[in-house]
């Protein structure tokens, strides 16, 4: 899996480029030419599912920082009451 979703939009559009080449030479309808579009479902799918992924540990970090705000303020209360 990639790193980062930069990385794996540079090698979507290699594929992307790779797949119109293929086209392009071996017709729309060729193995290469299926083998390639394949290819780049599978990575426009990861790439999906890693924004997918990134959004829930954003969900969840903004969740423990209201937490934790929400703990400062209580035992700042308890503290000065």
């Amino acid at each position: 899996m990639y790193q980062s979703q930069n990385a794996l939009l540079k090698e979507i559009d290699r594929a992307r480029e790779m797949m119109v080449a293929a086209a392009m030479e071996t017709g729309y309808t060729s193995e290469e030419t299926i083998y390639r579009s394949q290819e780049l479902d599978r990575l426009i799918y990861e790439y999906q599912t890693l924004c997918k992924e990134t959004e829930i540990q954003r969900q969840k970090a903004k969740v423990l920082f209201r937490q934790m705000i929400l703990l400062t303020k209580k035992q700042y209360i308890l503290a000065h009451a």
